[in-house]
């Protein structure tokens, strides 16, 4: 009898995409640099030799280097690397939340406008078509000064059912309606993406099994279609996340964004790019941090996509 014949042991897609993003050397690296910085943001000014980014000392403004201020201290004598690091975690949290928002709300409108078809697509799509005609920058900022009110409502509520300080509570929720502006609308070319990968995914023939079988529409929907629109889905966010966060950037460096005495990267880029001639150092370290984040975030799309598209992968 001849011996039994063994089979090797095929490897699941989302194995293989994992495999080949492995393989990219500067996705990985992004990917590292981006949980550093991450974890600098977050977790670093919980030590109690990280100053605190909001005291001023007026007998030490605007300080060179030194062991004391890493950084140096800016105009006001606050210490620049404390202010770095928080802005890096307002400025995170913007583009990640915002980015969120957009998702969900892209790929359901894009799900429903390619599933459905007919007049219902083409009045959604005529809705993106009039949004993308309007200034986005003017948008948000409409938008969120239409929904400050009812956050600063929403901040006192918090305050007198929890007790906290206001101190505590005023800089996270004060941040609301600049998430919800963003990813309010920034879902729109999100939503085309998904409307057209919808049209093709559902003329396939699972997807015309699953109708024949007498599944429901939600369920061929979100069961059927929509994990195999999560390769590009993902992509497309991971390369949204630094758009967002220029775009919280440009707000911030305009006034409208982060209110003093906080800060972002933005508000920081824009308070050392007025004293740039004076103390350079006030707009390059932020700067720093903000452009290398920018490049991770886009070396880590591109190795998603060569990972997730083999097709697309360079060889």
């Amino acid at each position: 009898m001849s011996a039994p014949t063994s089979y090797e042991q095929g490897n699941s897609l989302w194995k293989d995409a994992r495999l080949r993003l492995c393989r990219n050397r500067a996705a990985m690296a992004s990917l590292v640099f981006l949980v550093f910085m991450a974890l600098a943001c977050f977790v670093l000014p919980l030590f109690p030799c990280i100053a605190n980014p909001n005291a001023a000392d007026l007998s030490n403004i605007a300080a060179s280097c030194s062991w004391e201020h890493p950084f140096g201290t800016d105009q006001l004598g606050r210490d620049l690397l404390a202010r770095v690091l928080y802005g890096g975690r307002i400025s995170l949290l913007v583009g990640v939340v915002a980015t969120f928002v957009a998702f969900v709300i892209g790929l359901c409108y894009g799900l429903v406008s390619g599933y459905v078809g007919g007049k219902t697509d083409a009045v959604l799509m005529r809705t993106v078509d009039v949004l993308f005609a309007l200034p986005f920058i003017v948008l948000v900022i409409v938008f969120s000064l239409s929904i400050e009110e009812p956050c600063r409502e929403l901040t006192n509520s918090v305050v007198e059912l929890t007790g906290w300080s206001r101190d505590s509570v005023a800089p996270i929720f004060g941040l609301v309606p600049l998430f919800i502006a963003i990813g309010a609308l920034g879902w729109l070319t999100l939503a085309r993406i998904v409307r057209t990968r919808t049209l093709e995914i559902k003329s396939m023939e699972y997807v015309l099994a699953a109708r024949s079988l007498g599944l429901g529409h939600l369920n061929i929907l979100f069961r059927h279609i929509a994990p195999n629109l999560l390769g590009t889905v993902v992509v497309y966010t991971t390369l949204a996340v630094p758009g967002i966060m220029l775009t919280e950037s440009t707000l911030s460096f305009i006034g409208l964004g982060v209110r003093p005495p906080n800060s972002s990267w933005g508000t920081l880029i824009k308070e050392g790019a007025d004293r740039m001639e004076v103390s350079p150092e006030l707009l390059i370290f932020p700067a720093l941090f903000f452009c290398l984040t920018l490049l991770a975030l886009n070396f880590l799309g591109d190795g998603l996509r060569d990972a997730l598209d083999p097709k697309s992968a360079k060889d």
